[in-house]
């Protein structure tokens, strides 16, 4: 047999057997660390992957808080400022400086006491469980729309 080859199992060679098997303990050993490199890599990665999908979520959400906020703003400004005309066209009818805007208050406070009864009924409890549940499942499929690749990968 070859003496001179690196794997000769004969007693003679049990050191080089010996400092094989220590050479790929060592690799091994290098493997594991590479292994582990490219986890903790990974995982530095989806961190940041998590935090920019969280300040872009943040930057939609602020958005639409914004947005909503103005809508609200300007809507309540054009409410008021309709209401104050139809108050003086009803003021300018009835030939009163005060009736059209009491006409206005008493309608406004017929809606109110309407709404109030209205929030006591348990089918208005059915109705805006079901229209939250409805906007929270058309919030998770546009996050779908979003990143499929990404809601498939997590699942």
């Amino acid at each position: 047999m070859c003496q001179n080859c690196p794997i000769f199992f004969g007693i003679n060679n049990l050191g080089g057997v010996l400092a094989i098997m220590k050479f790929k303990k060592a690799t091994n050993l290098f493997n594991m660390d590479r292994m582990i490199d490219h986890l903790v890599a990974f995982v530095e990665t989806r961190l940041e992957i998590l935090k920019l999908d969280f300040k872009e979520e943040s930057v939609r959400v602020i958005a639409k808080l914004l947005t909503g906020s103005l809508i609200v703003l300007f809507g309540t400004l054009f409410f008021i400022f309709f209401s104050v005309v139809i108050a003086i066209i009803l003021n300018e009818a009835l030939d009163s400086s005060y009736m059209g805007y009491a006409i206005l208050a008493a309608f406004f406070f017929l809606i109110l006491v309407s709404v109030l009864v209205i929030k006591q009924t348990p089918w208005y409890h059915n109705k805006i469980t079901e229209i939250t549940d409805q906007l929270v499942e058309n919030s998770n499929d546009t996050e779908d729309e979003r990143d499929p690749e990404i809601n498939s990968n997590s699942q």
